[in-house]
């Protein structure tokens, strides 16, 4: 979810329709847009803990949401993700949603990696490379 500001995130949980219309605050207070709720939104933390990187947005949004179908999130992996919504905003009022699904083929299939690293590679090979 594009939450480039706290209110931006509450007017989508709302366009959505996730909530009814000005409903958005009792979304988060219910706990329902988290893990062990109805909805896990943004388990990366989203744009404001990336600092919103403009032009890398898009790209770290479809990464997060590919691993999390993968299984290869960690401590962030949403327990059995079948399906991804991407929402996106541009400058100029631009707006894509990208719906992702798990293919039905890769049923009890394991992960390539436990964990995929922030740019696609292990974690710990990255730690402990030879540059």
């Amino acid at each position: 979810l594009h939450d480039c500001f706290s209110c931006n995130e509450l007017i989508t949980y709302e366009a959505l329709g996730l909530c009814p219309e000005g409903q958005g605050g009792k979304l988060v207070e219910s706990g329902n847009c988290t893990y062990g709720g109805k909805y896990v939104i943004n388990p990366s933390g989203g744009l404001i803990s990336k600092g919103h990187p403009l032009g890398a947005t898009g790209v770290a949004q479809c990464a997060e949401l590919c691993w999390q179908l993968r299984g290869e999130c960690g401590v962030r992996q949403v327990k059995d993700a079948k399906a991804a919504l991407q929402h996106n905003l541009g400058l100029g009022g631009c707006c894509v949603c990208t719906i992702y699904q798990k293919p039905v083929d890769w049923k009890g299939v394991p992960p390539k990696r436990k964990v995929t690293g922030a740019l696609g590679f292990d974690a710990h090979e990255a730690q402990t490379a030879k540059l």
